[in-house]
């Protein structure tokens, strides 16, 4: 009779994870709903700065070492810099504050900066466009925030993302040696080079 009532009562376990597991294959998605900064919602305001003040971090660390070594070894130095530097810089950034940063784009020079799922159809729609047609924007993700701010090129960033044509020979040497797939180029002054992300949780 003990046996019995054992197996009865593993069967039963099992029916109610087979339940649970068929509910859970019908449950539809989070829908994610996004805002311009200005749109902000008053609750998410607090999320929308921190990563603000995050992006502004990044950019304090890495922009004056680019520009060091752009006048003291040139764009091959540029080059090294960005690719010896600019990553950890980033991390750095995300651990002060407690939450993930990073940067991608729609022309990916490293592959480790392939954009998240919530920031991929941004990435795709704002391709091609000048700086000044898209905004900074952010993502409700539920239990996290994603937050997105736009990286505009600059002239210091045709040396080593411009057109081919534009391109030193010694800097395509450099990066078809260190970037055999590299995308990020063709970019003038003004286009939209990529994105910053932060994504916090809530």
């Amino acid at each position: 009779m003990r046996a019995l009532t054992i197996i009865l009562a593993f069967a039963s376990a099992l029916l109610f994870i087979a339940a649970c597991t068929h509910q859970g294959a019908n449950v539809e998605p989070a829908v994610v709903r996004s805002y311009s900064f200005e749109e902000t919602p008053p609750e998410l305001v607090g999320y929308r700065d921190k990563a603000k003040g995050a992006f502004q971090s990044v950019g304090n660390r890495l922009i004056p070492r680019l520009t060091t070594a752009l006048s003291e070894g040139g764009p091959v130095e540029a080059v090294k810099v960005c690719r010896e530097v600019a990553q950890p810089l980033t991390d750095e950034a995300g651990r002060e504050v407690g939450f993930a940063v990073g940067r991608t784009s729609h022309k990916l020079r490293n592959p480790a900066n392939a954009p998240r799922d919530w920031i991929k159809q941004l990435v795709a729609d704002s391709a091609g466009k000048k700086g000044a047609e898209v905004k900074p924007m952010l993502f409700d993700l539920g239990d996290r925030v994603g937050v997105a701010s736009p990286i505009v090129a600059v002239e210091m960033c045709v040396q080593c993302h411009g057109t081919d044509e534009q391109l030193k020979p010694e800097v395509s040497q450099i990066l078809a040696k260190q970037y055999p797939d590299d995308k990020a180029r063709g970019f003038a002054p003004g286009d939209l080079r990529g994105w910053f992300w932060a994504e916090l949780p809530k």
